[in-house]
């Protein structure tokens, strides 16, 4: 029988990819709770020397940009893989958005004003936007979502529900999961009253990244959805 044991090459490959891993997630709690925490305290956290993260990444502006980058890829992946289940549309819808909450990809919002978005990460954040939308549309078309909601919405009700906080993790999840159920609620209401406005414009998700990179480097790109939106 051939031996199938990990070489140990390979073995050192997959140890990168889970430090990296790991990395990404800190650096976003880290920054999403203070833009102005330094990279070792990223370092500490992920249990990474420092080394080890700056051979990675040189400088900040490099990590923050991996984090919206992985977080936006995430974001779209796994809507399009919503979008592509054989399973109910709604369902599909449900699972993505309690996968969106639980992701922490919401709070890369929080990290606007701490280094200056690539075009890349407004493409990412473009495509993401297109699969969510997609995902509503079909969800709605199957008669099984309320006509008047956008992928837009989605994105600004996982953002306010990921924002609520409590004395302790088991309690903030708790609370979470209470309000993600009830905002589900209500989009399954077809036969509620309109709601009032209209949805969230693309240009109103996107100025404050559009705002920043003009501010720092001149006109920003052309008008695609903004990383919140992924968050």
């Amino acid at each position: 029988m051939p031996d199938r044991s990990p070489t140990p090459s390979r073995g050192r490959e997959a140890e990168a990819r889970r430090n990296d891993k790991r990395i990404l997630e800190v650096a976003l709690e880290v920054f999403a709770a203070d833009r102005r925490a330094p990279m070792t305290a990223v370092a500490d956290r992920a249990g990474v020397g420092q080394a080890s993260l700056y051979r990675r990444y040189p400088n900040k502006a490099a990590l923050l940009t991996e984090v919206c980058r992985s977080g936006m890829t995430r974001i779209r992946d796994a809507a399009l893989a919503a979008l592509e289940s054989p399973g109910a549309p709604w369902e599909a819808l449900v699972g993505f958005l309690r996968w969106y909450l639980a992701s922490g990809t919401p709070r890369l919002g929080a990290l606007l004003g701490s280094f200056v978005p690539e075009p890349e990460l407004f493409e990412l954040a473009h495509e993401a936007n297109e699969a969510m939308q997609a995902l509503v549309e079909r969800t709605a078309e199957a008669g099984e979502l309320r006509e008047d909601v956008t992928g837009a919405d989605l994105t600004l009700i996982v953002t306010q529900i990921s924002g609520l906080t409590a004395a302790d993790v088991e309690r903030t999840a708790a609370l979470r999961a209470r309000y993600l159920a009830l905002a589900v609620q209500g989009l399954a209401l077809r036969t509620a009253p309109e709601l009032p406005g209209p949805a969230p414009t693309t240009a109103e998700l996107e100025a404050p990244w559009r705002e920043q990179g003009r501010d720092r480097r001149g006109p920003g790109p052309r008008a695609v959805e903004p990383p919140t939106s992924a968050p």
